[in-house]
Formats: structure tokens, C-alpha cells, sequence
């Protein structure tokens, strides 16, 4: 080191402080948000479905906004009856991926699976249904390693006796690779599913063919070509449902619904971390003495995990978004509600590139309509501030998480080839008008 120099002073490297606000999109009637995913430009894009705008009853209602929740565009997908779209995902091409269901292009009175690729302004590059003679409907999809996408639902079509689980590899054409049907010989359904690192996909629903209840979380762990690689029952002697699951980073996953077995009331949030063979690293429930479901689940950069739904046991009236920060072993590190005097749900959560959280779902407190999207941009600590003439408040919770101690059965799950007819659709894409409400001062 030169003589009469001083070494700099390392200072540490922070993230930017995380944006918080909250907003409402809607019109006069019904609009419902299911989905929110971060886009490489750092906005936002939302699904769900209106009855406010568009071409028929209900339409497949798809938002793009920036980082600050300002509307980048916004389009319906429809044709005369209800069209639904319940998860998106940002595609290489920084277009999206829109999976969810149709009546309005269906096979008569049914649905169909309905799956549209858009640009990343929202015009439509390709739009198919995939059906066959009952009811069909897609819940989860997502772009895979080879440029194809993976869509997760249920069908009653193909000989099923109720509904079974059904899977769809699409080929980026849209094109179909491959599509099965897991069932036993009551109602199956799948609610998410995701890529894993080995080429094949993991998927989480709720069967009541099989386990140790009415109703039990179900896991099967599927290779490349959907062939079951394990496949298990997690729950109790009530019902149990699986909503969101995701790998984590130690090549295991993480799963979260809701379970009447081991609640505390009606329903509570239900956690379960698996090992990569399905067996359970640690169970926990979260929940008071009413209705509290939970929707969606992502693990965090620190290693812990962030969990979104709604509570009744601890809202400021009749049910409030409800957003607890676990450890990696489960316990709480921060646990708030968002709410009004009324209903809010919420239904997806995301944590963001500035370290802060994107939380998608409905009310009915704020906005324009009966229920509004509702959208809230958190803080790394889940802190938002609200104008208090709006009359949206945040409030701390008290919940003290209870281990569980569910039965785990492997399960024997038909899988059978479907055949179901690819059929183009031509749905009626409109630009809205939303009026977009700020409850951030």
C-alpha cells in the first residue's frame, strides 16, 4: 500500500428501500383478482375476472402496471357466458401466460381448459381450448425449462366418475406434448403446480379418494414425461386442501391450504415443509377460533416463507387479507391483517425485487364497485401506510403457530392419457376503463 494513502472504508450494500402502497381496480360489479406475478420491467401483471367490463357475463380480466401500481394496460377476454383466468406468469419473451376456464368457447354447457398467450402490451398471440365432453378448467400453469408450459386443473371428461386431477404439457406452439388424468374414484383436484429442477413438476391439490379423511392435501411428484415418480396423502379426519406449493431452495417444497382437522375453529392456515420424497420436515397450523384460509405461498430470500389469505378470527369486521412472514422452521417473524369494514380475500402473494411483498385479491370496503381488485405493494415488514380517511386499516396479530401431526399415506392414483380435442378460439378482447382508487396517502 502506497505510504500517506488511506484504505477506502467498506461500507455495507443495502437494497433500496421497498415502495409500499395499495389500490383499487374495479368497476360497478363484480371484479375478482387471482393471480399477481413481478415483471422483469419491476411493474406488475395482474388476472382475474370482471362482470364490470367486456363481452358476456364474466371475462378473463388481465392488468399490467408499473412499479408504482399505475395501469400500464388493461384488457378483457371473453365471449357471451363466463370466462375465467386464475394464474399468470411472465414468459421469456416478457409477454404472459394466462391459464383458467371457458364457458363461452366450450363444449356446449361445459367448460373447457381455456390458455392464451399474450404480448407483453396484452394483444393475443395464440388462444386454445382444451375439453372434451364435461367440465374442464385449469387452476396453475407456468412456462417450462424448454419453452412449453405446464397447466394443472381438474376434468370430468375422459371416463372420469367425478372430477380427477388433471395435468396438460403444452409444447410452445401450444401444442399438446402430453395429458393425463390422476384419479381414484371420488372428487380430485389440482390447485398448483411448478417445474422442479430435474425436468419434472411437482403438483398439489385436494383428493378425497384417498387418505385418512373427507378431504386430504395431495402431492405427486410427477417426471418429465408425467409419469408419477411418489404420490401422498397428508391431512386428518376432516377436510384438508392444498392451495399453492413451491420447491424450495434445499430441493424440498413447501405447501399451504387450509385444514379442518387440526384447527382451532372452523378452518385455519395449514403449512407443511416436505423433504424432496414427500416426507415431512415439520407441520404447523395458523389460526383462531373462525374461518381463516390460506392461498398462497412463496418462499423468501432469507430462507423463510411469506403465506397470504384471509382471516375472520382476527379481522376489524367480516374478513381481512391476512399475511404472515415464517421463519424456516415455521415460527412467526411478523403476522399483520389489511382491511375494511367489509369482505377482503386475498389470493396470491409475491415477494419483490426491493425486498418487499405484491398482494392480489378482492374487496369489498374500497373501490368503484361490489368487489374491486385490490392490490397492496408491502414493505419488507409487511408495513403499508394507509390515508385514514380511507378507512383501510393494518393490524398486528397474535397467532401462536401449533405443531400438527397428520397421517401421511402413499397413494395409488389411476394415470391415464386423455385425449382432449385443441380447438381455437376467438375471444373478444377489450380495453377497460377501470377506476383506480389510492388508499396510500
Amino acid at each position: 500500500m502506497l505510504v500517506g494513502c488511506r484504505r477506502p472504508e467498506s461500507r455495507p450494500v443495502t437494497a433500496p428501500p421497498s415502495q409500499s402502497w395499495a389500490k383499487t381496480y374495479g368497476g360497478t360489479s363484480e371484479d375478482h383478482a387471482w393471480a399477481v406475478h413481478q415483471t422483469s420491467d419491476g411493474g406488475y401483471i395482474v388476472a382475474g375476472y370482471t362482470r364490470s367490463f367486456g363481452a358476456g357475463l364474466d371475462d378473463s380480466w388481465l392488468l399490467k402496471l408499473n412499479s408504482d401500481g399505475a395501469v400500464a394496460w388493461q384488457k378483457t377476454y371473453g365471449g357471451e357466458a363466463w370466462d375465467y383466468a386464475f394464474s399468470t406468469k411472465e414468459t421469456g419473451d416478457s409477454g404472459c401466460i394466462v391459464a383458467g376456464d371457458t364457458h363461452s368457447f366450450g363444449a356446449g354447457y361445459y367448460s373447457d381448459v381455456w390458455v392464451l398467450k399474450l404480448s407483453s402490451e396484452g394483444t393475443v398471440t395464440w388462444q386454445k381450448r382444451y375439453g372434451a365432453s364435461k367440465w374442464d378448467g385449469a387452476h396453475s400453469i407456468q412456462q417450462t425449462s424448454d419453452g412449453g408450459y405446464i397447466v394443472a386443473g381438474w376434468t370430468q371428461s375422459f371416463g372420469a366418475r367425478c372430477e380427477d386431477l388433471s395435468v396438460l404439457k403444452l409444447n410452445g406452439d401450444c401444442t399438446v406434448a402430453w395429458q393425463k388424468r390422476y384419479c381414484g374414484i371420488h372428487d380430485d383436484r389440482a390447485r398448483s403446480i411448478q417445474q422442479t429442477s430435474d425436468g419434472g413438476y411437482i403438483v398439489a391439490g385436494a383428493t378425497e379418494s384417498f387418505g385418512a379423511g373427507d378431504q386430504d392435501f395431495w402431492v405427486l411428484k410427477l417426471d418429465s414425461d408425467g409419469t408419477v415418480s411418489w404420490q401422498k396423502t397428508y391431512g386428518g379426519t376432516k377436510c384438508d386442501e392444498a392451495h399453492s406449493i413451491q420447491v424450495t431452495t434445499d430441493g424440498g417444497y413447501i405447501v399451504v391450504g387450509n385444514t379442518e382437522s387440526f384447527d382451532a375453529g372452523d378452518v385455519d392456515f395449514w403449512v407443511l415443509k416436505l423433504n424432496s420424497d414427500g416426507t415431512i420436515t415439520w407441520q404447523k397450523r395458523y389460526g383462531g377460533p373462525r374461518n381463516d384460509s390460506a392461498s398462497s405461498i412463496q418462499q423468501s430470500r432469507d430462507g423463510g416463507y411469506v403465506v397470504a389469505g384471509y382471516t375472520a378470527s382476527f379481522a376489524a369486521h367480516n374478513y381481512d387479507f391476512w399475511v404472515l412472514k415464517v421463519n424456516s422452521d415455521g415460527t412467526v417473524a411478523w403476522q399483520k391483517t389489511y382491511g375494511g369494514t367489509k369482505e377482503e380475500e386475498a389470493r396470491s402473494i409475491q415477494q419483490t425485487r426491493d425486498g418487499g411483498y405484491i398482494v392480489a385479491g378482492y374487496t369489498q370496503s374500497f373501490g368503484a364497485g361490489g368487489n374491486d381488485f385490490w392490490i397492496l405493494k408491502l414493505d419488507s415488514d409487511g408495513r403499508i401506510l394507509f390515508n385514514p380517511a380511507s378507512g383501510a386499516s393494518v393490524r398486528d396479530t397474535n397467532v401462536v403457530p401449533v405443531d400438527t401431526n397428520c397421517t401421511v399415506v402413499d397413494t395409488t392414483a389411476t394415470v391415464t392419457n386423455t385425449s382432449a380435442t385443441v380447438t381455437d378460439t376467438n375471444a373478444t378482447v377489450t380495453d377497460t376503463n377501470a377506476t383506480i382508487m389510492q388508499q396510500a396517502p
